[in-house]
């Protein structure tokens, strides 16, 4: 997590610094580190979530080979199936959270660069949510992470039609006094 860390505030520095700049190789290399930026972030989350559930699966039974008893021991795979159903939902609730905070923030920076990164991955994880989570998870966890992703979608939908950030009209520039 620490070289995740450091390659991050590496990219951020430099989308910090490439867009104070006027010239359009600065301003695009500025972009580039931005999109990097969030998806070493995002892959860094995804691998804190794997290693967290990967620690509790070892807790269940850490001597356990069921390639040598696969009949034995029928609670492991009562347990490990929940704990994979777990993950998998955090896996849901971690992409959507990112991207409602990737939303937030191109909401706040007026940036539609960020706000288009934002859809594309809640746009993945609507993918993902409909294609497996809607056919592996328990019902219980099914229902929240629609319900999750439906609330989502409306607030962005919302906020788009309401137009509460004057988005469509240009940023007022600070008049100079005379």
């Amino acid at each position: 997590m620490a070289t995740f860390g450091i390659a991050i505030a590496v990219l951020g520095a430099m989308a910090w610094y490439g867009s104070r700049r006027p010239d359009d190789f600065s301003q695009r290399g500025a972009q580039i580190a931005l999109v990097t930026l969030n998806v070493l972030a995002l892959i860094a989350l995804t691998h804190e979530v794997a290693d967290f559930y990967q620690r509790r699966l070892a807790a269940l039974n850490p001597t356990f080979n069921r390639n040598v008893y696969p009949h034995y021991d029928t609670g492991y795979y009562a347990n490990s199936r929940g704990i994979r159903l777990a993950e998998g939902f955090t896996y849901s609730a971690l992409w959507m959270a990112y991207g409602a905070v990737l939303m937030i923030v191109g909401f706040w920076r007026r940036s539609a660069f960020v706000r288009w990164q934002a859809l594309l991955l809640i746009a993945v994880t609507i993918i993902k949510v409909f294609v497996y989570d809607a056919l592996q998870l328990d019902k219980g966890y099914r229902i929240v992470s629609l319900i999750v992703l439906g609330v989502l979608l409306l607030a962005i939908s919302f906020v788009y039609q309401r137009d509460w950030l004057q988005l469509s009209r240009p940023p007022k520039k600070p008049q100079e006094h005379t």
